[in-house]
């Protein structure tokens, strides 16, 4: 077995050695290597890591590989998925929209995440990234996690994807199948270790792939519960299975990474990493850690929604750089139309185009952000202030507030009385979006939301 110090060393050489090898720019479009993990906490990677007050339960994860891909981009910290939970926020990503305007928000119907009964799915009417792309010339590939719908119209090769090896819901939600195309290889064990394998599988894709532009959708299972790892990784990390999971996904995507270097493909090549939402907090041992924020999975405070999120693309993205700017999962659509030359949605989308500021030449383009759950509008920020509404929907019955996320990220401080204007316009923006989207809080019906695909 391999001791966790060779691990970790072999790990750091090898980032070392990569990177440093970029063949020149070729012309056309850049491909896009998007990697998501599932119930990764923002504080779960090296290079976000701050140390908890629970800092023995919550100790730091040696993340070299995805570390130095951030020393090689930009490192954000306002980066906010649409969604603490999983499908919502896969079909936020893909789409460009606040889950409720794709249809994924009505909780009478079973629409917060779907499941193995389920007959709904993401609107073929929809344009996925992969969708967008595909018409500007590129090969697509979904490996890993779809969650999306599983009946013949919403599959990922009828979104745009030319292939997809992976599962079609969750890794705890059986009967489990490994799918290639639209065909099932194998049933899986629930417990069963598949960051290895969808890793070889892109790999793949992505040499098979090296002679025109490709868009690659990583979608990893893991560190979703049940935690599985392979032999070679039990014990390299200080955070139990979950952390050693993390340093598994590190080692793979490393593996991957230089991959696309061994092809010559770095400085044709972004590569983007990100979360689908906060840490799952029920664990019976310590999981994930959102640390400094407050909450995790299925929560609308800071913890379910912020995501670690690097992007690299040597040569063109300044090399080092962390951001505080507001963006967006909502956002990435947008903006790689944008670098990529793709034409975007016909139909209207929430993204907004971020290239200027992930290049660091202006501030986000969005000041306001929705976190909205199962069709709830459950909160607002609007520059550095957010009000989380009365909700006793909840487990727990929340009373709401106006937090001062500047001052205090742990969202403990209730300033609504010292900032009426504040509280007053992050009311309107509310109000404005319920008329929009819909809030299921309030019993109101958005008027731009669009039908799910069913």
């Amino acid at each position: 077995m391999i001791g966790r110090r060779e691990l970790l060393g072999s790990l750091a050489a090898a980032a070392v050695t990569a990177g440093c090898r970029c063949a020149p720019r070729r012309t056309g479009p850049p491909n896009v290597i998007l990697v998501f993990t599932d119930d990764q906490g923002f504080n779960d990677l090296g290079c976000y890591y701050t140390p908890p007050p629970e800092q023995q339960a919550y100790a730091r994860i040696d993340t070299p590989r995805l570390d130095a891909l951030a020393a090689e981009g930009l490192r954000l910290t306002s980066f906010y998925v649409a969604a603490s939970l999983c499908t919502p926020s896969r079909a936020a990503l893909l789409t460009g929209c606040y889950p409720p305007r794709v249809g994924f928000g009505d909780k009478e119907r079973g629409l917060g995440v779907l499941s193995p009964s389920s007959r709904e799915g993401l609107s073929p009417t929809e344009t996925t990234i992969a969708r967008m792309l595909k018409a500007r010339g590129y090969r697509t590939a979904c490996v890993g996690k779809w969650h999306l719908g599983h009946l013949p119209a919403f599959r990922p090769t009828r979104h745009g994807f030319d292939e997809f090896f992976g599962v079609p819901w969750s890794n705890n939600q059986p009967p489990l199948n490994l799918v290639r195309g639209e065909h099932a290889e194998r049933r899986l064990r629930l417990d069963e270790p598949l960051t290895a394998e969808f890793t070889r599988e892109a790999m793949d894709f992505v040499r098979r792939s090296a002679d025109a532009p490709f868009f690659l959708y990583l979608a990893y299972t893991a560190p979703h519960e049940p935690w599985a790892v392979l032999p070679a990784f039990r014990g390299t990390s200080a955070r139990g299975e979950y952390g050693d999971e993390i340093v598994e996904i590190d080692h793979h995507v490393g593996l991957l990474v230089d991959e696309v270097e061994r092809l010559g493909l770095t400085r044709d090549t972004i590569v983007i990493f990100a979360s689908d939402n906060g840490p799952w907090l029920d664990a019976p041992v310590p999981g994930g850690s959102a640390w400094p924020f407050r909450g995790g999975k299925s929560e609308s405070w800071e913890g379910g929604f912020r995501s670690p999120c690097i992007w690299r693309w040597p040569g063109t993205l300044p090399a080092g750089r962390v951001s505080d700017e507001l963006v967006t999962a909502l956002d990435v659509l947008p903006t790689l139309a944008r670098v990529t030359g793709a034409s975007l949605p016909t139909l209207p989308i929430d993204g907004l185009d971020a290239w200027s500021t992930l290049l660091g030449d202006a501030p986000s383009p969005r000041d306001t952000f929705f976190y909205y759950a199962r069709g709830r509008l459950e909160a607002v920020r609007h520059g550095r202030y957010k009000r989380m509404f009365p909700n006793e929907v909840r487990r727990v019955h929340l009373t709401g507030g106006v937090f001062d996320l500047a001052a205090d990220p742990g969202e403990s401080t209730d300033v609504a009385a010292a900032h009426p204007e504040e509280t007053a316009e992050l009311e309107r923006l509310a109000e404005e979006m319920r008329a929009r989207l819909g809030d299921a809080l309030t019993g109101r019906v958005g008027a731009e939301i669009r039908p799910i695909g069913s």
